[in-house]
């Protein structure tokens, strides 16, 4: 489950262990499924929203679209 808070500055999003900076997350489905929901809902969220992930440093969408191994290339 991700969180989208808008009316900020930039907006930022809060995504659990869904996806962490430079990496997958986890969760209770298949790797595809994971795979296809960062894709689909959490990359592509504007280039300068904040992801905020339950693990490790905070990111933006632009910063995992480019150099996140797991999607580089598929956005």
């Amino acid at each position: 489950m991700t969180y989208v808070v808008t009316g900020l500055a930039r907006p930022i999003a809060i995504v659990g262990d869904s996806l962490f900076a430079g990496s997958m997350g986890g969760g209770n489905v298949s790797y595809q499924d994971a795979l296809q929901n960062n894709l689909e809902k959490i990359l592509t969220l504007p280039d300068e929203t904040i992801i905020c992930p339950g693990h490790g440093p905070m990111t933006t969408v632009s910063e995992e679209k480019q150099h996140n191994p797991f999607f580089a290339g598929k956005v």
